[in-house]
């Protein structure tokens, strides 16, 4: 794992959002091996992101705690 906790927990809170970064690939990519997003590509290039299963369930456990 090549990222912090905050550092996940705040990717996957943006990528709910809409507000993806795409400025760090590898990072996303990092994400995507753990199954917390699935990256779409068209000719290589990344255009879109989403959160998985695990992505949204984490979502939710992260807003509910935020609101808390």
């Amino acid at each position: 794992m090549s990222y912090t906790i905050k550092e996940r927990n705040e990717a996957v809170m943006l990528i709910a959002a809409g507000k993806a970064d795409l400025n760090n690939i590898a990072f996303y990519e990092d994400l995507e091996s753990f199954n917390w997003i699935v990256l779409q590509k068209q000719d290589g290039v990344i255009n879109n992101v989403q959160l998985t299963y695990a992505g949204k369930d984490l979502n939710r456990r992260l807003l509910k705690n935020t609101i808390l």
